[in-house]
């Protein structure tokens, strides 16, 4: 039986060959085992946030009560989610598990009154909010959330904010309460039913207080929020005026 030169250029690739089958299979097995957890985390954090625009807590009640809702399984009980077409229609009465608002609108084959477009609607003591979904562009990256609307389908109930690339301590504020409260009760449309909420740059809210003052040194990111609101406005507009 001839001698096995593990000095060899050969020994040293079949070598690497093996590790490489036997680590990307002990790497498959451990990601199908997490799969179902990191499914879960995901959607708890989905659902934090929709449950999150949908109460508009205080920001000392948020954690706590959140923590509470789900435990008593508040979303599951008094949230309703349905996907409604561009003319506002209701076009599932679900959303299918397959649904994804990123791939759905992010999709250039597909114009925009072709597409469907998410609804949380929760009921409480017989009145009726509605969580509506957001994508948009930051600075560096995509920035997304939920803003709740109030039976009126006018006046924001709350919002909740999520970002993958802004700065720490700018453009990453937006998640802060802080910034959110500034959401709270203003309304997105005047009298006649036109679009009217501004996301003012930092220092520029004006003195009757309509709108939002900006995020400082964050003036990209305010601007992305400004445009992400206002066209979350503009392809919900229909399900908002029915």
């Amino acid at each position: 039986m001839p001698n096995l030169n593990t000095n060899s250029n050969g020994y040293t690739l079949g070598f690497l060959a093996i590790m490489v089958v036997v680590v990307g299979g002990a790497l498959a097995l451990v990601s199908s085992a997490l799969k179902p957890t990191i499914d879960a985390n995901i959607l708890l954090d989905t659902r934090t946030k929709i449950m999150k625009s949908l109460l508009a807590l205080s920001e000392e009640d948020e954690n706590s009560k959140l923590t509470a809702n789900f435990d008593n399984g508040e979303y599951e009980n008094n949230v309703k989610a349905y996907l409604v077409d561009y003319n506002g229609d209701v076009a599932a009465e679900k959303i299918p598990a397959t649904y994804d608002f990123r791939k759905e609108m992010k999709d250039a084959s597909k114009p925009i009154e072709n597409k469907l477009f998410p609804v949380y609607e929760y009921t409480s003591e017989g009145q009726k909010v509605y969580a509506l979904q957001m994508l948009g562009l930051g600075l560096w990256d995509e920035i997304n959330g939920y803003i709740a609307l109030k039976e009126d389908k006018k006046t924001i109930k709350g919002v909740a904010f999520d970002h993958k690339g802004e700065t720490p301590g700018l453009g990453a504020e937006l998640v802060k309460y802080k910034f959110r409260k500034q959401f709270y009760n203003q309304s997105l449309f005047d009298s006649n039913g036109n679009y009217d909420f501004v996301v003012y740059k930092a220092g520029k809210l004006p003195a009757n207080g309509k709108g939002v003052d900006g995020l400082a040194g964050a003036t990209l990111t305010t601007d992305g929020i400004q445009a992400m609101v206002k066209h979350t406005a503009e392809i919900y507009k229909n399900f908002l005026n029915k």
